[in-house]
């Protein structure tokens, strides 16, 4: 049997080189040592300016197009998808301030912390790309695991019903299911 490969879908659009790399580059060192491969999304993309950014002038690898045509293909050839959903760094700012304001509060300042769980619960998600990855290896009927610790992320449908394998909070328990999936095929035990 051939080296199995995954997908790592993940926060791409506004993230900096390394929000956007670091990771993955991080996460394919640990498959490799278990001979599986990690396939990023950004294998041939270069960054444009300090952030990723939806487009940018390259007909081959930076039209909105070409990212999809290319990312599709390598979603499609791979054996499984990792799907990532950190909760945006806004989110654990603001759980971190009223986490601290309900310490000193009084009964006036309770309307505040209501106001602010109600804004971080509607934070924008930096992870659009990756939902439309999810569906992909959905409908390709892939097998496809989903990484958060977003409590927005964990009860969407999308997110709640398509991946195989119940939603986990951390790349560490990703990794230990894709090698305990994986590893005999690639060399390693498998009885």
């Amino acid at each position: 049997m051939s080296r199995p490969f995954i997908y790592l879908a993940g926060p791409i659009y506004g993230c900096t080189e390394g929000e956007a790399k670091n990771w993955r580059a991080d996460f394919a060192a640990k498959l490799a040592q278990h001979c599986i491969t990690g396939i990023s999304p950004l294998r041939c993309e270069p960054i444009v300016g300090e952030r990723y950014d939806v487009a940018y002038a390259d007909p081959c690898f930076g039209d909105p197009k070409s990212i999809l045509a290319k990312n599709f293909l390598d979603l499609r050839r791979c054996d499984m998808t990792l799907a990532y959903f950190p909760a945006p760094p806004e989110h654990a700012e603001l759980e971190a301030l009223i986490a601290d304001m309900e310490k000193w509060t009084s009964d006036v300042n309770r309307d505040h912390i209501a106001t602010l769980k109600r804004i971080s619960k509607k934070a924008p998600q930096r992870s659009i790309g990756t939902i439309g990855e999810l569906s992909w290896a959905y409908a390709l009927q892939k097998p496809c695991v989903v990484v958060t610790d977003d409590p927005l992320v964990k009860s969407h449908p999308f997110t709640a019903i398509q991946p195989s394998w119940p939603i986990l909070s951390t790349l560490d328990d990703a990794l230990r299911l894709i090698v305990g999936i994986y590893g005999g095929y690639a060399g390693g035990k498998n009885v």
